[in-house]
């Protein structure tokens, strides 16, 4: 087992070629003996992690690596194509060309590659033990950097990097259509090495926002489950409606369509560009509803194709009802065992039935799971905000597990718990 502090020399301060060493892979968590020692272990690792990774220095060796490599391969074109067009120039100006291009690619070139080659190569590295240190603890009081993922919108370096991407495909362009002067199309290498270099910083701001987005839904689904804990612990406890997909979107829309009744009332005879703009929206939603509808109708005959075998194993007094199950990422590193691993992904497909005090999952690939309405402390109905999937049910166990499992029949399978007796809630 280790931890971020390890016996590797500090280094030095004051010399801009020496970095502090990462820290050392989490290890497995059960070997912790203190969790709350574990979770300042992760939150140290991870906010120096995630410092190093949004560092301005490191920033501003990116940029010069980028800059030098740039401007090289821009340069080192232009000098041979402008010795070998140039009138009265002969093959040993050119070869002088070739080799002041190649002294470039050498001096100048070559060390700023190999910069660029090094960060790309910590940057692996961080990201990885980002993830394993992400992973060791996930619980709803474990603390996560706010780096990424809270602030609402994403880094500079992200629109940075998208603004000179949008330059360089203008420019590629432009220079494509002159394919008649060697001059111009000797800019195409430099716009090629600073277009890639552009998408290198897209594509790792995007992969650290989707991955600190994941971690705070899973965060997210655990203080979620302690809070209807809490409420079922109460003899106050009732189901509450929860808000229908359908009123989100409404409610996301509303303050547009004010603004134009607004706008359409002041400024009357502009109206006809407000209605040619209320038609284009009505036929993206005349296109979006049909294509939702058909993605949840596929869903549905999938999940119902696949449990069909399973449909007729269950008693004639029965209610059973197609599920999908495993929709969660682990809480903990360690593989779970028990009711916990139906909680956990991959996603899979079965059917849960209700009868008497019994509820019984069984899954297309032979598992089954037994639950006494006795082991439930209660059940909690989920709307589900993204249009094209189905609610969803979180059994909450006095275990402290829980099974979150998605059907069209959730609300059913809902409201037949509770008529059995079983507490229930909702988000």
């Amino acid at each position: 087992m280790t931890n971020t502090t390890n016996d590797r020399p500090a280094p030095r301060r004051g010399s801009p070629f020496r970095v502090a060493p990462l820290p050392d892979e989490p290890g497995e968590a059960s070997s912790w003996g203190d969790r709350a020692g574990l979770v300042r272990a992760q939150a140290d690792a991870l906010g120096a992690l995630i410092r190093e990774d949004l560092s301005r220095s490191r920033m501003a060796v990116f940029l010069l690596g980028a800059v030098v490599l740039t401007g090289v391969a821009a340069l080192a074109p232009v000098v041979i194509v402008d010795a070998a067009t140039a009138d009265g120039n002969d093959a040993t100006d050119v070869a002088v060309a070739a080799v002041l291009a190649c002294v470039l690619l050498a001096v100048l070139g070559t060390p700023a590659l190999l910069v660029l080659r090094a960060l790309r190569r910590r940057g692996r590295q961080r990201s990885q033990l980002m993830r394993e240190w992400a992973a060791v603890d996930r619980g709803y009081d474990s603390e996560f950097p706010s780096a990424y993922g809270s602030r609402g919108y994403p880094h500079a370096r992200f629109f940075s990097a998208a603004l000179i991407l949008s330059l360089v495909l203008i420019l590629a362009v432009a220079v494509l259509a002159d394919l008649s002067d060697p001059s111009v199309l000797a800019m195409l290498p430099g716009l090629l090495v600073a277009g890639l270099l552009a998408w290198t910083g897209i594509r790792k701001y995007a992969d650290r926002y989707g991955w600190a987005s994941r971690e705070q839904v899973i965060r997210g689904r655990e203080r979620r489950r302690q809070q209807h804990r809490g409420r079922l612990s109460t003899p106050a406890a009732a189901h509450v409606s929860g808000a229908h997909p359908a009123v989100l979107y409404i409610a996301f829309i509303a303050p547009l369509v004010i603004v134009m009744l607004v706008f359409a009332a002041i400024r009357p005879k502009n109206a006809l560009g407000l209605a040619v703009a209320g038609l284009l929206a009505l036929a993206l939603l005349a296109v979006g509803v049909p294509k939702v509808l058909l993605r949840r109708r596929r869903e549905r005959a999938a999940l119902a194709e696949a449990v069909r075998p399973l449909m007729g194993g269950a008693g004639s007094g029965a209610n059973v009802y197609p599920i999908r199950y495993g929709l969660n990422e682990p809480i903990q590193q360690e593989a779970a065992t028990g009711h916990a691993a139906w909680d956990r992904g991959p996603t899979r497909m079965g059917v849960l039935a209700l009868e008497g005090d019994t509820l019984r999952l069984s899954g297309v690939d032979g598992s089954a799971v037994r639950l006494p309405h006795g082991e439930l402390l209660g059940v909690a109905f989920l709307a589900n905000t993204v249009a094209w999937l189905d609610p969803s049910v979180d059994l909450l166990l006095h275990t402290g597990e829980a099974i979150e499992v998605r059907s069209a029949d959730a609300e059913a399978i809902a409201d037949t718990l509770a008529a059995a007796g079983v507490s229930m809630v909702s988000a």
